[in-house]
């Protein structure tokens, strides 16, 4: 009984290893990508471009063209920059009282990281 105890332990403890192992999403590949999002203007969406390094972290990111208030869109879009930078991701709180721009913003850097993972962008040997 003991046996067979220690070897369901193994067995669970070895899937449980293999599973955490990166099945998930792909990590980006470097590159320069440009993505779109919905933002509070319905005139033009929100383009950015994100730049990925070798390690598949956040290098650069930059707000491409956009039509979003400057006081309010436009700055929440500056500190989504940034925290986009430093957090090395798209699932970014909302920026108080720029709830569309915020939304827009996260719905391009997604799609950019998106064409990053299947490498669809402008990669470094394109260049």
């Amino acid at each position: 009984m003991m046996k067979k105890t220690a070897s369901w332990i193994a067995l669970v403890f070895t899937l449980l290893l293999l599973t955490s192992c990166g099945f998930g999403e792909p990590k980006p590949q470097s590159g320069t990508y440009v993505g779109e999002g919905r933002g509070y203007s319905k005139e033009a969406p929100i383009r950015i471009s994100v730049t990925i390094d070798e390690s598949g972290a956040i290098y650069d990111l930059k707000v491409l063209s956009h039509k979003e208030t400057e006081k309010i869109g436009g700055k929440a879009l500056d500190d989504l920059v940034q925290a986009a930078k430093e957090q090395n991701t798209a699932d970014l709180d909302t920026v108080s009282g720029a709830t569309r721009s915020s939304e827009g913003f996260r719905q391009a850097l997604e799609a950019a990281l998106q064409e990053a993972r299947e490498n669809r962008g402008e990669s470094e040997e394109k260049k």
